[in-house]
């Protein structure tokens, strides 16, 4: 998987020819990075998303950091395949495999990388089943810490989805994985009948532990 992009080139790319303010404005002035370690903030009013969703072009999916409350919009600025990497200005990036997130980089304990292809592959095919699941991620030392697991995909029925400009009809997963020595969890997922996911309440360890986000423009 190739790095993430360098950050002047995230600004040139999300800010697609516009001034500073718009540029500004891609994270609702919700950036991650500045969040870590601070108070909880407000939601983010649906109507301030969707006038900045407004002021973008191309794809744009939303994520919160559950734990935290950081909310931000984020755009693609690399593609390796099926790998995306999404970005804000503020330097915060989360890496999604056909809507799945692999990869977070600047939201402090981040997920450094996963062994996904069995797990992501029932995940696609909307399909029961059990799945080995690998999450790498940093420590307080810096230090990579590796959990394995156990995943049950467990498909809990059809659903709409409406998000941004986004219309569609999806299956919703319970996705519950368990280790010998990392925490047990259970992610939320749905899926289009693409295989892609619309949206999700991931497990992705480190201080993030869950992300929430949703697709608001494909």
């Amino acid at each position: 998987m190739r790095a993430v992009l360098p950050l002047s080139l995230v600004l040139a790319l999300a800010s697609c020819g516009s001034d500073q303010e718009r540029v500004r404005s891609i994270d609702v002035l919700r950036q991650i990075g500045a969040q870590i370690g601070s108070g909880r903030p407000a939601p983010l009013p649906e109507a301030t998303i969707m006038s900045t969703l407004g002021q973008l072009r191309g794809p744009v999916t939303f994520v919160e950091v559950e734990s935290r409350g950081g909310q931000a919009l984020f755009v693609p600025v690399q593609r390796n395949g099926a790998y995306t990497t999404y970005a804000t200005p503020a330097g915060a990036s989360v890496v999604f495999r056909d809507g799945f997130v692999v990869q977070t980089r600047g939201l402090g304990g981040d997920l450094m990388s996963t062994d996904e292809d069995a797990l992501l592959s029932l995940i696609r095919a909307r399909q029961r089943g059990t799945a080995p699941y690998v999450m790498r991620h940093l420590d307080g030392e810096n230090h990579t810490v590796t959990d394995t697991y156990t995943c049950n995909v467990l498909p809990q029925g059809r659903e709409d989805f409406a998000s941004g400009e986004v219309r569609a009809r999806g299956t919703r997963l319970h996705v519950h994985c368990v280790s010998d020595g990392g925490r047990d969890f259970v992610s939320l997922v749905l899926v289009d009948d693409a295989g892609r996911v619309l949206s999700a309440q991931q497990f992705v360890g480190g201080l993030s532990e869950f992300l929430n986000y949703r697709v608001l423009r494909r």
